[in-house]
Parts: structure tokens; C-alpha cells; sequence
């Protein structure tokens, strides 16, 4: 069986250390003895979005049994028992008691589990329960059905009894939330709920609104998860339900994605749990982000959070690496102005780049010494010399060798027909702080306004890409 723990980059570890909540001084115990089992030692451990935090550790004793017992609170929350082999055992609440005991026998979870001290797990005990024996129901009836054909009378009493037996497991779980209002139980059972869709409206001219299932339910998604109450943030489904809101319910851009995640924020309030995951996912997520563009929700991230006071849970020196990132690239966000070079040509001209007169500049950042640019620069050359006309094309290259010797062979070499600089013999701030550019081949493509439209991206990208451009135009 794989691993349930997932392993931690450096980088996420200075992170995600710190999202492990401090605890105060508040005793529990937890006993468990589960007959078949016979692991050296049994891990508690707890959900924390779409990573797994162990808790604490309890060695066997001579009589079987395991016990975990500190000083220091458990948050509520979803938390599950695993072996030596970091395998899971079955999940359990933390929440009406910190006080409990665990029995069961391992070859027949979670039917033989019984935990007591806790309503809650009671509850949820019997939950699982219930729903293991109406999944084998559906199941049955499932396999009955393939027996009849289509529109048969047979096929239809079965869809029946499944329409009978759904609204059974409803029922059952609306019963345990209105019967146990603010427990941890009705919180987990009522986040798990999907909004109900009503049937479409019809437009004025008579059709069914195809859009409106889609548009209800991006507008209703978070109506039963109360994202200020950070004991959802301790189970095992809200890093889902975040992910997909973000990539399937929201328009994959920029501005669309920053005002998504703004709303999340939002309706975390001023709980410092929830910001503390949502900072963490979202930081990891765009700070790395491949994807062009997405940098600007970095630094959105960094420009409208970064100084709350809920922020103090991030590692200082994480923190400040993070924020000298997000001012490194600030300015060659897409759609900023490129900031302004005047580099020197190979005859010591020198050249600005806002001075150049086309429709399209291309930003090429390359070295004589580089393989991919031995790669690269043939392809954009053919590129150049296909499309300059076409697209009222010019290329900036900017060599990022020191050696106007090497720059000028190599020049020669390969017959590269556009402008060509050197990075640095400047008469402007260095290159690489304007354009966060530390390593090569890098290009940015420019509009006629010197506005930045596309950025890392290579030749076999760039003739699309312009073309794109220009149809949208």
C-alpha cells in the first residue's frame, strides 16, 4: 500500500512547519487497542488541506496496547491512526473530547471500531457504517440492473428503489446535522454536500439557459463550507473543494484567478488558520507557477497579505526571500511597459530599445557559451528572417557575456541579421535586476507601445503566439 505522507521540499518545509498550529497546555489521552495488530509503534497524525502532519507517536506496551498522551491541545478536527509503515489505519474525530479509547480488530475496519468518550465518533461511526452497508445496496442494484434492457418496466423499478435509497442516505445525514448543530460531525457532513441545482430558466426566446447549471453552481459552490471555521481545514476534502474552484470553476486568467482567490480570503474572515493554509497553498502554488502570466497572483499575494498581522506564523527569512522575489519581477509583469535598456551595439553605439519603430519587439537574452542558446538561436533566426516582414518583427538581442570578442564571433558565425547589445556596457540598471533574468536563452516579446504581451516563451511558441495576438486585435 503507498504512503499516505507526502515528502516536503526544503523550500515548503520552512513553510508548512509553521502552518502546524501552536498548542496550549491542555492534557489528552488516547488509548487504542486493535486485536491483529502487532506494529512496534502506531503514529497519530492529522489532515492539514492536502497534507498529512504527524501528531505524536505511542509505542506498544506489553499488553497490546498503544497510548498517546501529552500535554498539549489537539485541535478539532479529522486525525487517523497509522501504522509503523506510515500506512493508514482508519480516520477518527477530534473535537467533543480529548479523552479516548479505541478498540477494533484490523482485518475488519471500521465495523469492529468502537470508541468511547465521544459522541462524535459515535456519530460518525455509525455514518460510516450506514454508508458502507447502503453502498453495498447500490451496488447489488446496480449489477441487477445491467440485466434488463432500456425503458424496460424491470430497469425501472430499480431506478426507483435507487432514487428510494438516495434519498434514504439524505435523510440520514440531514438527521445528524439538524440534531447536532456546531458539531464537528454536521460541519464535515454539511461541507460535503453539493449545492442543488434548480431546473434552468427559459430565455425570451424560448430556450433553456444552457449556462445558468454552471453559473448556480460556481455562485452557490461554498454555501455549506463555512471557510472561517477552520475545522474544515483539519479534513481531508477541503483542499479538493479549494482546487476546484480555483482550476475548474474560474477562468484560467490573471485577473479572474486573483479575484477568485480574494474571494477565499474573504470568507475566511479573520480566521488565522484558514489564511495561514490558504497563504501557504497559494504562495507554493503561483510563486513556482510555470504558466505565463501567473506570476502577477504571486505578487498580488505578496503586495496585499504579506503585511497583515496574520502572517507572523512565516518564517522571517522565508518571508523577505519572498517579497525581494515579488519586487524582482513586478515590473516585467505581462502588460507592464518593458523597462527601458541602452546597451551598447558592436561598433559601442548606443542602442535603446524604446527607440526601436515596430509592431512587435523581441527581447533576446543569450550567452555564446550556452547549449540551449547554440539550440535556440538558429530557430529564431530562420524565425526573423520568415516573420520580419510579416509582423513588423525586430529582435533585441542582449548578449550576457562580457567578452565583446566572443560576442562578435559568434555574431559572425551564425549570421544573426538583428539588433545586437551587450548587457554589460549599459547606460541603464543592470539587465538582469530589470528583467529578473539570471540564466539563458530568455525572451520577451513587446508590442509597439513597448508593453509586455509575452514572456519565456521560445521560437516554435512565438509565430502562434503573434498571430493570436493579431486576430484579437
Amino acid at each position: 500500500m503507498k504512503s499516505l505522507f507526502v515528502k516536503i521540499s526544503l523550500a515548503l518545509l520552512f513553510l508548512a512547519a509553521d502552518i502546524i498550529p501552536a498548542f496550549s497546555q491542555n492534557a489528552y489521552q488516547i488509548s487504542v487497542k486493535i486485536d491483529g495488530l502487532s506494529d512496534s509503534l502506531m503514529l497519530l497524525a492529522h489532515y492539514s488541506g492536502d497534507k498529512q502532519f504527524v501528531t505524536d507517536t505511542a509505542y506498544r506496551s506489553k499488553n497490546s496496547e498503544y497510548v498517546f498522551s501529552k500535554r498539549k491541545e489537539l485541535l478539532p478536527g479529522m486525525y487517523f491512526l497509522a501504522g509503523e509503515n506510515k500506512n493508514k489505519l482508519f480516520d477518527f474525530i477530534i473535537s467533543d473530547s480529548k479523552n479516548i479509547s479505541i478498540t477494533g480488530q484490523k482485518d475488519k475496519f471500521p465495523q469492529s471500531l468502537k470508541i468511547k468518550g465521544s459522541k462524535e465518533n459515535t456519530l460518525f461511526l455509525d455514518y460510516m457504517n450506514f454508508l458502507t452497508e447502503k453502498q453495498k445496496q447500490r451496488t447489488a442494484l446496480n449489477d441487477l440492473g445491467k440485466k434488463y434492457s432500456k425503458g424496460s418496466d424491470s430497469l425501472q423499478v430499480i431506478q426507483n428503489q435507487l432514487e428510494l435509497l438516495n434519498d434514504e442516505v439524505k435523510r440520514y445525514i440531514n438527521g445528524i446535522i439538524n440534531s447536532n448543530p456546531g458539531s464537528f460531525m454536521a460541519v464535515f457532513l454539511k461541507a460535503m454536500q453539493e449545492p442543488e441545482i434548480p431546473e434552468m430558466p427559459i430565455l425570451s426566446n424560448g430556450r433553456p439557459d444552457s449556462t445558468f447549471p454552471f453559473r448556480y453552481y460556481r455562485k452557490h459552490f461554498w454555501d455549506n463550507i463555512d471557510l472561517s471555521d477552520d475545522r474544515v481545514i483539519r479534513t481531508p476534502f477541503l483542499h479538493s473543494k479549494v482546487e476546484q474552484y480555483i482550476s475548474k470553476l474560474t477562468v484560467p486568467a490573471p485577473d479572474s484567478l486573483i479575484k477568485a482567490i480574494d474571494h477565499l480570503f474573504s470568507m475566511a474572515g479573520d480566521n488565522e488558520e484558514t489564511f495561514k493554509y490558504l497563504m501557504w497553498y497559494f504562495t507554493i502554488k503561483y510563486e513556482t507557477s510555470e504558466i505565463m502570466g501567473y506570476d502577477a497572483i504571486f505578487v498580488h499575494l505578496v503586495d496585499k497579505y504579506y503585511q497583515d498581522k496574520k502572517m507572523g506564523w512565516m518564517n522571517t527569512t522565508v518571508k523577505e526571500n519572498l517579497i525581494k522575489k515579488a519586487n524582482a519581477i513586478r515590473n516585467v509583469l505581462i502588460g507592464k511597459i518593458a523597462p527601458e535598456m541602452i546597451l551598447l551595439d558592436t561598433l559601442q553605439n548606443p542602442v535603446s530599445l524604446h527607440s526601436i519603430k515596430s509592431d512587435y519587439t523581441l527581447i533576446y537574452f543569450w550567452d555564446p557559451d550556452c547549449s540551449h542558446c547554440k539550440k535556440e538561436t538558429p530557430l529564431l533566426r530562420d524565425f526573423y528572417l520568415k516573420e520580419k516582414g510579416l509582423h513588423n518583427l525586430e529582435v533585441y538581442a542582449v548578449c550576457m557575456d562580457t567578452s565583446w570578442k566572443d560576442m562578435k564571433q559568434y555574431i559572425r558565425k551564425n549570421e544573426l541579421p538583428w539588433i545586437n547589445v551587450n548587457g554589460f556596457y549599459s547606460m541603464t540598471p543592470d539587465f538582469r535586476e530589470l528583467y529578473d533574468v539570471h540564466s539563458s536563452p530568455v525572451m520577451f516579446l513587446l508590442d509597439r507601445n513597448k508593453k509586455i504581451i509575452a514572456k519565456r516563451l521560445l521560437s516554435a511558441q512565438m509565430e502562434s503566439f503573434i498571430k493570436q495576438n493579431k486576430a484579437n486585435q
